[in-house]
């Protein structure tokens, strides 16, 4: 009797910790509420991105640099994006690209100096925006693929 009782308790225990856990994790909601589908499908292709990426550090397919770097960058991502969706209200995931400065001359001929004199807002180039930086583990530059 007591062993059936102790897994029955067991068993409730196990299913209140899924419960839980699924209740508060990023893909249970919490996260996510409030959002439109594009930012929710957003919200879930950074988690599916964290994931790989912890998959990639467990089985030794990049290294500790690598791995922080692009966790930081997703994260800086994810947070530009949010902060532009609760400035404006609108459920639309902008074309950002997230740069460390070492990256920059891959879009801008001179990289970080093509920044200099620059605020948030304005046109770097007929296809560059510049959305500002956020500096997480390093700096990271936030680009915005200009449309017009």
């Amino acid at each position: 009797m007591r062993e059936t009782r102790s897994l029955v308790n067991g068993f409730a225990l196990g299913v209140a910790s899924l419960a839980l856990l699924f209740c508060c994790s990023g893909a249970g909601g919490r996260q996510s509420n409030g959002y439109g589908p594009e930012v929710k499908s957003f919200l879930e292709y950074i988690r599916h991105e964290l994931v790989e990426l912890n998959f990639q550090i467990a089985h030794n397919e990049i290294s500790r640099k690598d791995f922080t770097r692009s966790k930081n960058r997703l994260e800086v991502q994810k947070q530009a994006v949010l902060t532009r969706v609760k400035r404006t209200g609108e459920d639309i995931v902008p074309e950002y690209t997230v740069m460390a400065a070492d990256e920059l001359a891959d879009i801008l001929p001179h990289g970080v100096d093509d920044l200099k004199g620059h605020k948030p807002g304005d046109n770097i180039s007929s296809k560059w925006r510049y959305v500002g930086f956020a500096v997480l583990g390093e700096k990271f530059y936030i680009m915005e693929r200009a449309t017009k």
